[in-house]
């Protein structure tokens, strides 16, 4: 994707591993790091050192992205706060990427089905099902609840998992047939990936209303409904083109 001069600052805050990168339609600088339960106090101080390493000031930014959940309620409270406050003071748009567009796009390029996951607590995750539609990729709007290790059922064609799995975990559904367990540094979450879906959808003059948007929060054994969604490819390995 070509740089055109703006700046978009994207944070991911939804888990324990806090996700920051600055992109202008390539990635500027990014940074990640395990923030525990620490989010209100380490979230703003890791922005101004990632700007500082990126040598660009915060009023270069000219957009904010920050995922809106699935995940931890006081990560996406901390991470939608802190967002929004930059976009009343730096008066700059504010886009929503929910957290399972982000994990399963960087899988898109491989063809298969993707089943994108986050931990829901007390070893249970909340998925959705992405699947290609033309040239495109189609989420189902119905966000689902299951247990780990149940994440397996109902595949039958090849699909990729799409989420951070604990070793016993990967070690168990990795023997599913129709299962495809990417590398564990292609399974956690990239603020890039966030970054690079809404620059997509700024540079196409879309943005969310600052007030309005909201974390989406799924616990226990529940599903929410969220609009459909379609993604692009991450990558074109036959021309070689975004």
């Amino acid at each position: 994707m070509e740089r055109n001069g703006r700046l978009l600052l994207a944070l991911d805050t939804g888990s324990e591993q806090v996700a920051l990168a600055l992109y202008d339609g390539q990635v500027v600088g990014e940074f990640f790091y395990d923030a525990g339960r620490e989010h209100t106090a380490t979230v703003l101080p890791s922005i101004q050192r990632l700007l500082e390493a990126s040598r660009r000031r915060v009023e270069e930014i000219s957009a904010v992205a920050v995922t809106t959940g699935p995940g931890s309620f006081n990560g996406l409270r901390v991470g939608m706060s802190i967002a929004k406050a930059l976009c009343y003071a730096l008066d700059v748009p504010l886009i929503g990427v929910l957290t399972l567009d982000a994990l399963a796009y960087p899988h898109t390029a491989l063809g298969y089905p993707i089943r994108a996951f986050v931990p829901a607590g007390r070893g249970r995750v909340v998925y959705a099902d992405y699947r290609r539609a033309g040239a495109e990729w189609t989420r189902e709007s119905l966000l689902r609840s299951a247990r780990v290790e149940d994440l397996t059922a109902g595949l039958i064609a090849r699909t990729v998992l799409a989420g951070a799995l604990a070793p016993e975990h990967e070690r168990l559904l990795g023997q599913h047939p129709s299962v495809i367990v990417p590398a564990p540094s292609l399974r956690q979450l990239r603020a890039a990936w966030v970054a690079e879906l809404a620059y997509r959808r700024w540079r196409a003059g879309e943005s969310d209303p600052v007030a309005a948007l909201e974390p989406i929060y799924v616990h226990g054994g529940g599903s929410a409904t969220v609009p459909s969604v379609q993604l692009p490819e991450s990558y074109d390995v036959r021309s070689g083109q975004e």
